[in-house]
């Protein structure tokens, strides 16, 4: 029985898109669930990791309020400049040292 070039290039083609899939979905989903898990095990709470957009909504709405309120020179300009970093470094706290799970 031979093997036809047509049959041999078609395994290949899969074989190739297979890997291709697999490494794409671990860079976009698994990896970042992972560390999420890392993370959470040693005790750092922070926002769920959302595919594509993350916080950039939220940071964006931010954003958009603070430029909406007028800002005197006295004022602190931290709330203008990145109030969604502002913010959450007020729910999570900070953290000076974090050890990342490999």
């Amino acid at each position: 029985m031979e093997v036809s070039v047509t049959k041999l290039f078609t395994v290949f083609v899969i074989v190739v898109t297979t890997t291709w899939a697999w490494k794409v979905v671990n860079w976009i989903w698994l990896r970042p669930k992972r560390l999420e898990k890392c993370l959470r095990k040693q005790g750092l709470k922070g926002n769920s990791y959302r595919i594509f957009s993350g916080d950039l909504k939220e940071s964006t709405l931010m954003i958009k309020e603070a430029a909406s309120k007028p800002i005197n020179l006295s004022d602190d300009i931290t709330t203008r400049v990145s109030p969604f970093l502002l913010q959450t470094m007020k729910n999570y706290g900070i953290y000076q040292y974090i050890s990342i799970c490999n």
